[in-house]
């Protein structure tokens, strides 16, 4: 049987290189300490054949993410017109592979992390746009151009135990399928659409 992971993969490298905007991303949805779901956008990163989410552990989002076993996690990738939807528990990335991949994302947002560990914590109510602006100003010219991961960048493996691929289509009837992982083996269903 096809592992569903590799059709993930696969998937997502055919909608990179029809230049999906949502090829690299995902919506993790998680519950706040009085239960109420909250959902977000992220980056889904490929570390060898594992998945991965980086969080700021100073956001919202890592809070909440010890009021749940597991989390849902949403891929759509509308150039291809396929939707993943998995319930994954969460791995910690070690460290040294954190700071290694933090290398790669864009100077915006490795600044914005260090302001997140120097002034406010990510989401934060500030006075203004303005505000926000300077502060990035600041920490950004205080910053070397190779600037080091800070403590508060981290990262999670996803731990996918099911997973469900739904493929539209347009001129005949939709195809779905499930994935329950038993053990070190993956269980596949046929679903109505």
């Amino acid at each position: 049987m096809t592992d569903p992971l590799d059709l993930l993969a696969n998937d997502r490298a055919r909608a990179r290189t029809a230049a999906d905007p949502w090829a690299n991303l995902c919506v993790l949805s998680t519950v706040n300490a009085i239960g109420e779901p909250q959902a977000r956008v992220v980056v889904l990163r490929d570390l060898g054949r594992r998945l991965a989410v980086f969080i700021n552990g100073t956001s919202p989002k890592h809070a909440q993410l010890p009021n749940s076993k597991r989390h849902s996690v949403l891929v759509y990738l509308a150039s291809l017109g396929v939707q993943y939807r998995m319930t994954a528990a969460l791995e910690s990335v070690p460290r040294p592979l954190v700071r290694t991949s933090w290398l790669d994302r864009p100077r915006i947002p490795k600044v914005m992390d260090w302001l997140y560990e120097h002034d406010r914590a990510q989401s934060s109510e500030v006075v203004s746009r303005e505000y926000i602006e300077e502060r990035y100003a600041q920490i950004n010219a205080s910053l070397p151009k190779s600037i080091d991961a800070p403590p508060n960048a981290l990262g999670y493996y996803l731990i996918v135990e099911q997973l469900e691929r739904l493929e539209l289509a347009g001129d005949r009837i939709h195809s779905r399928q499930s994935y329950r992982r038993e053990g070190s083996q993956w269980r596949a269903s046929e679903l109505i659409p």
